[in-house]
């Protein structure tokens, strides 16, 4: 039996070590258990890099930090004051302001800076033209719908240009989808985002153990589903619920700028067939194979092309007709520098930018 010293520093020596020694033995074994349980270290669990950019938001779900700065994946990531990506938004309204909203595609991950296609199109159109990029990453109709007000409020754009659709479409074929899909898309995006409990715990096995005893005892909810993932057929077919989801959508949208007198822009997405295989898109749309993808684009463009009015809503129906080859992307879904520049070439020369 190990005998505590008798010396009261010897004493407090001798228990510190011993707490160490436990510790590490705890760690140790905790780390063991999680390699035994998810068949690999904790040490090795990658931090999710949107935590770096984005934080949680009560009603947009993921929201751009401020005011920061950061390299990822080797690309430069800035984002101004107000939370936006990019250079500082001008306090002073120049003589058009172009007010860009979508998703990643909008926000253009996977370049610099000033190869997203706002950016571009801003080069292209200034100095009469501001355009302002609030794209947000995971962001769907209906965190879009929820962010325009305070883009029309506080920008006053008088266009706004909308890239729409490809957020929707991945919650199609999701069996009980909920209300504004709330009961697959946001939780998901709430952890694609890197705001789950274990996203930001230290790499530390013992607080990894910690956190998932406490979830398989059901003490801690477990995220983002706490009663599995959502259940779900994979196919090629449209799920209605989705396009009416997106078509009521819309229609808020393009109320809300109608009131303000704001034109509008409906941008296609853009997509290559040959990099979507049956597989690559699982991680984000669970419930289409590879036909259904392009079956739901088609379907969620086809809403946009109907709210065209030829005067105040406009579709950019004209990028469909392009070809796009895979060395102009980054990803199956986002364009890269070379992709975006020319992006915003076609923006420039296919719209009427003068007002009417």
């Amino acid at each position: 039996m190990i005998q505590a010293p008798h010396c009261p520093a010897k004493r407090a020596g001798f228990f510190l070590a011993l707490m160490l020694i436990l510790a590490l033995l705890a760690e140790g074994s905790c780390a063991v258990a999680l390699r035994i349980a998810e068949g690999k270290w904790p040490y090795s669990r990658q931090k999710n890099i949107n935590y770096q950019l984005f934080e949680p938001h009560p009603d947009w779900v993921v929201a751009p930090r401020k005011n920061i700065s950061a390299i990822v994946r080797g690309h430069h990531h800035h984002h101004n004051r107000d939370g936006f990506r990019g250079a500082e938004f001008s306090r002073t309204t120049p003589r058009h302001r172009i007010a860009c909203v979508g998703g990643s595609t909008t926000y253009c991950i996977g370049v610099d800076d000033d190869d997203t296609w706002p950016h571009q199109l801003h080069r292209l159109l200034q100095p009469e033209y501001e355009v302002l990029n609030f794209g947000i990453p995971g962001h769907s109709s209906v965190e879009h719908r929820k962010l325009l007000p305070m883009v029309l409020t506080r920008y006053a754009p008088e266009i706004v240009l909308l890239q729409l659709g490809l957020n929707d479409l991945r919650n199609m074929n999701v069996t009980d989808l909920g209300p504004d899909y709330c009961n697959f898309h946001q939780p998901s995006l709430y952890a694609a985002s890197g705001f789950t409990r274990r996203d930001r715990l230290p790499r530390s096995a013992l607080a990894q153990a910690a956190v998932v005893l406490l979830e398989r005892t059901k003490i801690l909810p477990v995220y983002p589903f706490p009663h599995g993932f959502p259940a779900g057929e994979v196919s090629a077919s449209v799920d209605p619920r989705v396009v009416e989801i997106f078509s009521a959508n819309l229609d808020v949208m393009l109320r809300d700028c109608a009131a303000r007198q704001v034109r509008v822009v409906l941008l296609p997405h853009t997509m290559t067939r040959s990099l979507i295989t049956e597989g690559s898109y699982k991680w984000w749309a669970p419930y289409l194979s590879k036909a259904g993808v392009f079956n739901a684009l088609k379907a969620l463009n086809a809403v946009m092309q109907s709210k065209a009015d030829g005067d105040r809503v406009t579709y950019a129906g004209f990028l469909e007709k392009e070809t796009w080859d895979p060395s102009e992307f980054f990803d199956p879904s986002h364009l890269n520098a070379a992709g975006n520049a020319r992006l915003a070439r076609l923006l420039k020369d296919g719209l009427p930018w003068s007002r009417p």
